[in-house]
């Protein structure tokens, strides 16, 4: 009688034990060189800076194919994830950020593919510049979290107190999906803070 009874008890604590562990387990897939190049190249234009003399409607020009080349070479794939029921990849993208120390910034990307076209990109957080480290906890936090579609907002600036994750998006500066680039209501856009800072 007591081993009947206590059957449903075990099955629940195994059951609750395997989603705690799923829950904390890290998500991140491997993903090789040219498959992280191939993307790299895909999205650059999206996440690389602005050439000086382009647009946002002109960046793709083969005028700028030798800038976007260089800008290629500043970024990696940090984490990737690809969800085969809903189609969507998620990457942890950074590259190194100007500064007096080595630091890197990261962006939390979320796209899905349909053959070589892109038909969603969203880049969900970027992050403030970091030294390597402190990027890789932070931002593979963040990251998991964007996988898991849990709410980052605690971690934007206005709510993180004094501990910095997230630099944009903020009360002024969000991701355009339509356009593909973050917009803001203020005159220095992010994309202007890194020309700015990178003269």
């Amino acid at each position: 009688m007591m081993k009947n009874s206590a059957f449903p008890i075990l099955t629940l604590l195994a059951t609750t034990v395997l989603w705690l562990s799923c829950q904390s387990a890290p998500i991140n897939q491997e993903i090789e060189v040219e498959a992280a190049q191939r993307l790299l190249e895909k999205i650059i234009r999206y996440t690389g800076d602005l050439p000086k003399k382009a647009t946002h409607e002109t960046k793709f020009d083969t005028v700028f194919d030798a800038f976007y080349a260089r800008e290629i070479r500043k970024h990696r794939i940090d984490r990737y994830y690809k969800d085969e029921n809903t189609g969507y990849t998620y990457l942890l993208v950074s590259r190194v950020a100007p500064s007096l120390a080595a630091k890197r910034v990261a962006t939390g990307i979320k796209l899905r593919l349909e053959g070589d076209s892109i038909v969603y990109y969203n880049e969900v957080f970027r992050t403030w510049k970091m030294p390597e480290q402190e990027l890789a906890e932070k931002a593979g936090m963040l990251f998991e979290k964007m996988v898991r579609g849990q709410d980052l907002s605690p971690y934007y600036p206005q709510n993180s107190g004094q501990e910095e994750y997230i630099e944009f998006p903020d009360p002024h500066t969000h991701f355009d999906e339509q356009k593909r680039r973050w917009v803001s209501s203020l005159e220095i856009t992010p994309e202007k803070l890194k020309e700015t800072m990178s003269q």
